[in-house]
């Protein structure tokens, strides 16, 4: 078929219709991001920002454990913070190998009527690996 033999406005109509879809499919990715968006925050913007991460909203908290403040009990307990604030967190799952006081953590959780529940902990670290002391290369 030739655009001779189609009918007139047939070009406004396809490219309307294309311009529709676009918009569409432009609409459902940005929804679709916004709801699943997980805000990083630290202990200063937490506590600045709890209005807007109302009881039970996820997001992520990053900080380093408080020196002292580790209870390893059921619910595990602790303290973040970044040198200017400091966050009480609660945490039932089981914790990775590596978190210690004074180790820099990622959580993701919500705030619980003024305490972070943290249903996952991270370990932040660099990209070197150091060998612990003692350890030598048998090759």
């Amino acid at each position: 078929m030739t655009d001779e033999s189609r009918p007139p406005g047939w070009r406004l109509f396809v490219a309307s219709a294309v311009g529709i879809m676009v918009v569409i499919a432009g609409y459902l990715v940005a929804s679709g991001l916004v709801d699943n968006t997980v805000y990083y925050l630290f202990p200063d913007e937490a506590i600045e920002r709890q209005s807007d991460f109302p009881d039970g909203t996820v997001f992520r908290l990053a900080g380093i454990v408080v020196v002292g403040s580790l209870d390893l009990s059921e619910p595990i307990t602790f303290e973040v913070s970044d040198g200017a604030e400091t966050i009480r967190v609660s945490s039932t799952g089981t914790p990775p190998q590596l978190f210690a006081e004074d180790v820099p953590v990622l959580l993701e959780g919500s705030w619980q009527e003024g305490v972070f529940g943290a249903t996952e902990i991270i370990i932040r670290h660099d990209e070197n690996y150091e060998a612990p002391e003692g350890f030598e290369d048998d090759e």
